[in-house]
């Protein structure tokens, strides 16, 4: 239930985005009339751009954020995990983790990567597994970005370790349910980020799964129970 409560208020805040306000009022005079603003915030496929491409990494990913979590799917307190780390904690979406102790799909308890994961399309992204990636300049809805171009958030490579699951059923428009499936964006994977770098909106994400370092796997072993 705690799972399902959390998603559903980072569907929310992905829905709602997080723009910067400092120079709102002034971009908001050149927008005025912009047919964007009309839009309903649940137009979702066929009413939006095409996802970009990954360049210099494996997957492309939509990304949301929820808020830090002492209890997750994966047995972690998500803030004590990253704590004076340069790890930002994210639950991935669950095709990338949909298998668990009862067996495939059957969700949500500490979820590991089942079958179809790791190939072209759907990452695999269980409990305890990490990732570097990069945000990407561009919003699944086509919305105006407020966020300069030259924020350090587009230039710098950020890690991430899985400490949470999206679950479909709370969140059908980012996070699919099986490996090879897409959300409402066409893209496969999705991360929902408990901690945010500043500047953060739904920004596309690339990435590439990469081994955590030794002082994270220590702390993901000494913490979860998912992981004796």
């Amino acid at each position: 239930m705690a799972i399902r409560i959390v998603a559903s208020a980072a569907l929310l805040v992905g829905l709602c985005g997080a723009q910067d306000t400092p120079d709102a009022p002034a971009a908001s005079k050149s927008l005025r009339g912009d047919a964007r603003w009309a839009k309903n915030a649940s137009a979702v496929a066929g009413d939006v751009a095409p996802p970009p491409t990954t360049s210099n990494y494996t997957y492309m990913a939509t990304t949301t954020r929820y808020g830090l979590n002492p209890f997750t799917s994966c047995d972690m307190n998500s803030g004590q995990l990253v704590a004076g780390t340069d790890y930002y904690p994210v639950a991935s979406a669950q095709a990338m983790q949909n298998m668990f102790p009862g067996g495939e799909g059957e969700c949500c308890r500490c979820g590991r990567a089942g079958s179809g994961t790791g190939g072209a399309t759907t990452a695999a992204m269980g409990c305890g597994t990490c990732a570097k990636g990069r945000f990407i300049r561009q919003l699944p809805r086509g919305y105006y970005i407020w966020t300069p171009k030259e924020a350090e958030i587009f230039h710098k490579e950020f890690n991430i370790v899985v400490v949470d699951i999206c679950p479909h059923i709370d969140n059908p428009i980012w996070c699919p349910t099986t490996p090879s499936e897409t959300n409402d964006f066409s893209v496969h994977n999705h991360f929902d980020f408990a901690a945010t770098p500043p500047h953060f909106d739904n920004f596309y994400f690339e990435f590439t799964p990469t081994e955590c370092s030794d002082e994270m796997k220590a702390r993901i072993s000494a913490m979860s129970s998912c992981h004796p």
